[in-house]
């Protein structure tokens, strides 16, 4: 094996030299995770990002392009008119749930639809379903916009994108220009975010370990005596290439070797914090903390809002139930899909923490289907209900009809 050669020595600013240092080349996993990481900041920023087909050697072929999106739900209207005073087609760029609520049944791959240069950032943020949710099939602008006719988009950057939409908590929908990779550079000489324009290979979002959060840190931990028990201590877990954090909270000292009581719940600010009426979070998480206090066990509180939609897209998706859809129609409606969660964080948790054998609380066999996927042996299930009333009998209905289960 030989060793590439060091890059030479260059003076800092007082002249002196400096070594040069080159550290060790990430990994696939690794640099698909950081691309990810930074372009889904730059995007939840405000900024576009440019995805690339080709590699980094391909980028002067003229035969690949560059695809800048920018998402709309942090578009500015000044940014919507610069693109559009450019003269290149702009698209609108929907997930396939989202066209298929705007009227096209069965669409199943994402669709874009050429802006009319006059269209207004208002406008468009209804057609993206940003705002203008006062009816689930209403308040949309008039033609030219056509939904029942967009052309599908099969190309890898149009995943890409609305795959980094949602790992950012936003709606799925990208404004888009496409421009042959040789003119991409032309971008600095008349965009003001040039210089902090993000760059992402659409492969990298097709990447497994991109689709799994399971890099996790253990970064604190400490006793905290709780209303459940004295004998308890929260560990918090941060992932690696993002921003979220999960908590594990052990109940007394559970055995390793034999199979543990185990709760995943994903975090509800609105039912676990302020007893909310329109779901069975906040009951279900009482009751899980009452039966670990009386055997011991796991508790995950996992950062995975609104089936992993985010806070602000649960809310809309209520502003929609309240208009007639039901809790997985309206997630539709906003274009995503009925459960957006990844489990693969969890199962990490579990595994750092050596509990593989577990008795799962839960009704969602979504769950114990992934943590055995992840190595998790669920060796029972518990089921966990709460309490039915007027608002929220609609939504567990719904969530039977899933596919979840009841009692044994």
């Amino acid at each position: 094996m030989t060793n590439s050669p060091a890059s030479p020595a260059s003076p800092d600013s007082t002249g002196a030299p400096v070594p040069a240092f080159a550290g060790p080349a990430p990994d696939a996993d690794r640099r698909a995770a950081i691309h990810i990481d930074r372009a889904s900041t730059e995007l939840r920023r405000g900024r576009p990002v440019a995805l690339w087909p080709a590699g980094p050697g391909d980028r002067a072929s003229a035969a690949s392009s560059v695809w800048l999106v920018s998402a709309v739900e942090t578009l500015a209207a000044d940014e919507l008119a610069h693109w559009l005073a450019t003269g290149l087609p702009v698209r609108l760029l929907l997930s396939a749930e989202r066209v298929a609520s705007l009227g096209r049944e069965g669409a199943q791959a994402p669709h874009s639809v050429v802006l009319p240069r006059d269209i207004e950032l208002s406008d468009l943020s209804r057609w993206a379903a940003v705002t203008g949710v006062d009816g689930p099939f209403e308040g949309l602008p008039p033609a030219p916009l056509d939904p029942k006719r967009p052309s599908a988009e099969h190309h890898p950057a149009a995943q890409a994108a609305l795959f980094l939409a949602k790992r950012a908590r936003l709606i799925p929908a990208f404004i888009v220009l496409e421009l042959p990779a040789e003119q991409a550079g032309t971008w600095a000489a008349w965009d003001p975010l040039a210089l902090d324009l993000g760059e992402l290979q659409p492969a990298d979002a097709e990447h497994p370990q991109a689709l799994r959060p399971q890099a996790l840190r253990r970064v604190s931990d400490a006793r905290v005596p709780l209303g459940l028990g004295e004998d308890c201590t929260l560990i918090v877990f941060r992932e690696t290439d993002g921003d979220a954090e999960h908590l594990a909270i052990i109940v007394g000292e559970p055995a390793t070797g034999s199979p543990v009581p185990v709760r995943l719940h994903s975090a509800c600010l609105t039912g676990d914090l302020l007893d909310s009426l329109r779901c069975d979070c906040g009951p279900q998480l009482q009751r899980a903390v009452q039966r670990l206090g009386e055997t011991g066990g796991v508790l995950l509180y996992l950062a995975q809002e609104g089936r992993g939609t985010g806070l602000a897209n649960k809310l809309r998706a209520y502003r929609l139930q309240d208009q007639g859809l039901d809790t997985l129609q309206a997630d539709r409606y906003l274009g995503f899909r009925e459960d957006e969660r990844q489990f693969g964080a969890a199962a990490a948790m579990l595994q750092s923490l050596g509990y593989t054998r577990i008795r799962l609380m839960t009704n969602n066999p979504q769950k114990i289907d992934a943590l055995r996927e992840a190595g998790i042996e669920v060796v029972d299930r518990l089921p966990l209900l709460g309490p039915v009333n007027d608002h929220n009998q609609r939504y567990l209905q719904t969530k039977r009809a899933a596919g979840h289960l009841g009692a044994d």
